[in-house]
């Protein structure tokens, strides 16, 4: 039969660069012929740490930057990031079709006055389509956060308001069309659906 001893030591060795704490296992079995069999069980850099708390207090400090950055900045960035995905462009342009039935558009910010189904289609409504098209984005991995209205200030509601996007742009996303992208026939899980305008109308409101 065979003697089993197992012994447990723990060392720390000192390097001049790198302090390492190593956990060692040493098996001793008792043979014709001792072996010595060392295990390494754990292996903990402690400059490991400190440079990945740096990674990430960088990381931190770049979203704080991103976040202060002017509003046409953040506007540009949402261009571009619907531009070539037919959901969200159906979902903004779904978002600024319930702003204009609020009397909420680009062009009036300084003159918008609340109706009696201001509150209701702002809970119901504009809030509800506010987070799925963020959601949406950071599924798709174009944005890191999402962005919320601010209902109680009725000149600017948050960065999807429509006075924060260039007319034109508006007027495309109202066709249902953008960039020969046709997104009129997006599935969405809603009561409603906007109304897109045509071409014809599009050139008679300019």
């Amino acid at each position: 039969m065979f003697n089993t001893v197992k012994k447990q030591v723990t060392r720390t060795l000192h390097n001049p660069n790198v302090h390492v704490l190593s956990l060692y296992r040493i098996s001793i079995v008792s043979t014709s012929s001792h072996t010595l069999t060392p295990t390494r069980c754990l292996s903990f850099k402690i400059p490991n740490i400190f440079k990945a708390v740096q990674q990430a207090n960088k990381i931190d400090e770049r979203f704080d930057e991103l976040g202060k950055s002017p509003t046409k900045d953040k506007v540009q960035q949402v261009i571009d990031a619907v531009k070539d995905t037919p959901e969200l462009l159906f979902q903004l342009n779904f978002f600024f079709y319930e702003c204009r039935k609020l009397g909420i558009t680009h062009d009036n910010a300084n003159h918008r006055t609340r109706k009696w189904t201001y509150w209701p289609n702002m809970i119901f409504k504009l809030i509800p389509l506010n987070s799925a098209f963020w959601d949406t984005c950071y599924s798709l991995d174009k944005a890191q956060h999402q962005h919320r209205l601010t209902p109680f200030k009725l000149q600017d509601i948050g960065l999807l308001d429509p006075k924060n996007f260039p007319p034109d742009f508006i007027r495309q996303l109202a066709t249902g069309e953008y960039n020969g992208i046709d997104f009129r026939n997006v599935i969405i899980f809603a009561f409603s659906r906007p109304k897109f305008t045509t071409k014809v109308d599009e050139t008679k409101s300019e």
